[in-house]
């Protein structure tokens, strides 16, 4: 009965032997191969820039117990914990052979790859990558902690450069300061500004902040009752007790107007809700472009005549020069004068300006713009409201941001355009005419602008005389300014307009009516027709009319007997300017028939507010 136990037992015990001796054996053979690991690899910066080079160092040991031939370590780049077949190969290095437990540093330069999607990566140092060495196992990649790779830093901006151009002139109105239009041979001048490093060229950062009565200090009552002046529409122009700095521009005089805003460069007569809002080109073209000032209530206000008694608008200075207000008590342009508006505009020297609303300001009455315009461009202006019945709920403060530590500015160029049909009549130091205006071209004046430390600006002025009425109206074409500045391969620009036919520019459309006012058609012989182009809604803004006739040439094309500027003349098709602003008007055109056959006049019409339309008109012989 036992001895079968004890056969078994010893079966066991023979099985267990052989199994010991069998691992024994392969142990043996495992310490007799090569074992190629990656001990050490330093540690990345937490950050890396797509396209830069990194250093890393790398350190290599043979772990087994027989000598390793030359090998190759690699270097990979990859999203994962460990690497994978697709992490990016950065680098190969040759790697000499190594004895059994030593080791080799390796310094590495790499470059991390510059269409590298931006994220986050490690970096696998792998030995034998080309597994040239037979090895006792092939685990051989260690990964390095997490990388950010980031985008290119974006190079630092030019010298923190402003640029502003003013020409006197009220865009809404149309009149300078003297309450005067735009005449034939009236000078213009144009004054182009550059600044460095001056509060508000980096913009303004708005905030709610606790409200505040009207300030008390050297107060003085404005009189809006001079000649050719108002007290409702009217503006008085003041000096200002410190240089206001007014995105990136030092202002040295103000216009204050009834209609609760303020103005630099340029008077500011007109009242919001006239055409602004309606301006085919929208209200932050038009106020962004256009105007350049401070607004804590435009609207249509006045001063006198309302049923609260009295209205009074004041100019009132800290004793210390530390502020200056503007304070308004007005009242809407409205049957009763009610209800009654109170509102506060404070500057200070270094660029910041708040509005403050005290007293019951109910709403209702004229519709109101609320911000502020640098004119520089649609971008340039900031609304608060452009449709606004109440004043803004809080008082409003504004904080030019932070200007980047720049140096001087390089020195630089600026430019003003003269108008078609205008004359050059001065310019600053150092200016030349570069192109003389033509009765339908542009002229060009070229000045240096000074190398500008931070804080300093420069004028240059350029002046030109009006051109003449546009032909077949009763006053000046509506005119665009433009003045540029270059400096450091840097361009900044500033537009303007006079619009002394109209201010009214909605969107619009054009009708056409051709006739033929000519006798018999012969050979040679001219003969002319008459094209009315007209508005049916509103002025037409910078229009152009095309011409084409068939069996004939276009000798001649007038406006109330004048030329007017077109471009192929004496040939079958021509393309002419018509006056900006008009709202209607009839072209005479002479053609020379080359034959006896049936004549067919083609003319289209645009403009920047109408699209194009067409009539065709023809005349058998």
């Amino acid at each position: 009965m036992n001895r079968p136990k004890l056969l078994l037992l010893v079966s066991l015990t023979l099985v267990a032997s052989l199994v010991l001796a069998s691992g024994a054996g392969a142990k043996t053979s495992r310490a007799a191969q090569p074992d190629l690991v990656v001990k050490k690899v330093s540690k990345p910066p937490r950050t890396g820039v797509v396209g830069s080079k990194l250093k890393l160092v790398v350190k290599v040991k043979n772990a087994g117990g027989a000598k390793a031939g030359k090998s190759k370590l690699g270097l990979y780049l990859g999203q994962g914990k460990k690497h994978r077949k697709k992490d990016k190969r950065l680098k190969r290095v040759k790697v000499k052979p190594l004895a059994a437990g030593k080791g080799k540093k390796l310094k590495l330069r790499v470059t991390l790859p510059a269409k590298s999607k931006l994220g986050s990566y490690r970096l696998f140092a792998c030995a034998d990558d080309t597994k040239r060495v037979k090895e006792a196992t092939e685990r051989n990649c260690k990964g390095t902690r997490k990388i950010s790779l980031v985008a290119v830093p974006v190079p630092a901006p030019p010298p923190a450069v402003a640029f502003t151009m003013a020409d006197g002139f009220d865009w809404g109105y149309n009149i300078d300061a003297q309450h005067k239009g735009l005449e034939t041979g009236k000078p213009v001048t144009m004054t182009l500004t550059a600044a460095n490093g001056v509060a508000g060229q980096a913009g303004y950062t708005r905030s709610s902040v606790a409200a505040e009565g009207f300030r008390s200090g050297n107060a003085t009552t404005l009189d809006f009752s001079g000649p050719s002046n108002s007290e409702d529409d009217g503006q008085v122009t003041l000096q200002l007790p410190f240089a206001f700095p007014f995105g990136g521009v030092k202002e040295q005089t103000v216009s204050v107007s009834t209609n609760g805003r303020i103005a630099f460069g340029e008077p500011a007569w007109d009242y919001w809700n006239d055409v602004q809002p309606t301006d085919y080109r929208g209200i932050p073209f038009v106020v962004g472009e256009l105007v350049r000032g401070i607004m804590p209530s435009w609207a249509d206000l006045v001063v006198d005549d309302r049923g609260a008694g009295p209205g009074i608008v004041r100019q009132v200075v800290a004793p210390d020069n530390s502020w200056v207000a503007f304070q308004w008590d007005v009242s809407p342009l409205v049957t009763g004068g009610t209800p009654v508006r109170t509102f506060q505009l404070v500057l200070f020297p270094d660029g910041s300006f708040r509005f403050d609303y005290p007293g019951p300001n109910e709403p209702g009455a004229n519709r109101t713009f609320v911000g502020y315009s640098l004119g520089t461009g649609p971008g340039s202006v900031d609304i608060v409201d452009d449709n606004a019945t109440a004043v803004p709920s809080s008082s409003l403060l504004f904080t030019p941001n932070a200007l980047p530590s720049t140096g001087p500015s390089a020195a630089g160029e600026a430019t003003a355009v003269l108008p078609k049909g205008s004359s050059f009549v001065s310019a600053g130091a150092g200016c030349t005419l570069t192109t003389a205006p033509g009765p339908f071209s542009t002229g060009l004046v070229t000045c240096p602008m000074p190398a500008l430390v931070p804080g300093a600006q420069a004028s240059q002025t350029v002046a030109f005389a009006a051109p003449d009425e546009a032909p077949g109206e009763h006053g000046i074409a509506n005119l665009r300014l433009l003045g540029t500045y270059l400096v450091g391969g840097l361009k900044l620009s500033d537009g303007d307009e006079i619009d002394s036919l109209t201010t009214d520019i909605r969107p619009a459309a054009i009708e056409i009516d051709p006739s033929y006012t000519g006798g018999n058609l012969e050979a040679g012989v001219p003969t002319s027709f008459e094209v009315e182009i007209k508005s049916t809604a509103a002025a037409l803004d910078e229009p152009t009319a095309s011409f084409g006739i068939s069996n004939a040439t276009i000798s001649a094309i007038e406006i109330a007997g004048k030329p007017i500027g077109c471009s192929g003349l004496g040939g079958s098709s021509a393309t002419c300017a018509l006056p900006s602003g008009t709202s209607g008007t009839t072209v005479e055109l002479t053609v020379v028939p080359a034959k006896v056959e049936l004549i067919e006049l083609t003319t289209t019409a645009q403009a920047l507010n109408a699209g194009a339309a067409t009539q065709v008109i023809a005349i058998a012989p």
